[in-house]
């Protein structure tokens, strides 16, 4: 997998190389590949549980020892510091996500990987692109804050 067009792995990158960098690349939408819709249908009610939140990234580091987990130290916004643990190290700079804003699911069973307890999970959009899988972490405008719930 590798970051869509626009997204620069090297997150160090200034914010206006970024920008143009998104302007200057056109995605060929020809070589894009999503997996299909699924068929079975969700009620409403059992979409309803899931808590999806915004969360602001106050620190992100790499996991010694694993070749994909990132540590993110979360605000969720409610007062607390949220772990979570997500294996997209091969496609971000840890330091590069420090103070970006996100989504995550927050009410997932604590879970833990390589020792350490996630409590939730970052969510990313998925597609093959010109053949090889792309990950792009969803972010928002930071203007949104910590702990708003996404309906």
């Amino acid at each position: 997998m590798k970051p869509l067009a626009g997204q620069i792995a090297d997150n160090q990158a200034s914010e206006e190389a970024t920008a143009e960098t998104a302007v200057s690349q056109k995605l060929d939408l020809s070589k894009i590949k999503v997996e299909p819709l699924f068929e079975d249908f969700v009620d409403f009610e059992t979409f309803s549980k899931s808590d999806f939140r915004v969360v602001k990234v106050l620190n992100c580091e790499e996991v010694p020892k694993s070749k994909k987990l990132l540590k993110f130290t979360l605000n969720d916004g409610s007062g607390i510091e949220r772990t979570i643990l997500s294996g997209i190290k091969e496609f971000y700079n840890a330091e590069g996500l420090i103070g970006k804003t996100l989504v995550a699911i927050c009410n997932l069973p604590e879970r833990k990987m390589m020792g350490i307890p996630s409590q939730g999970m970052v969510i990313s959009a998925v597609c093959e692109y010109d053949g090889k899988e792309a990950l792009n972490l969803l972010m928002l405008d930071d203007n949104i804050p910590a702990g708003a719930k996404l309906y």
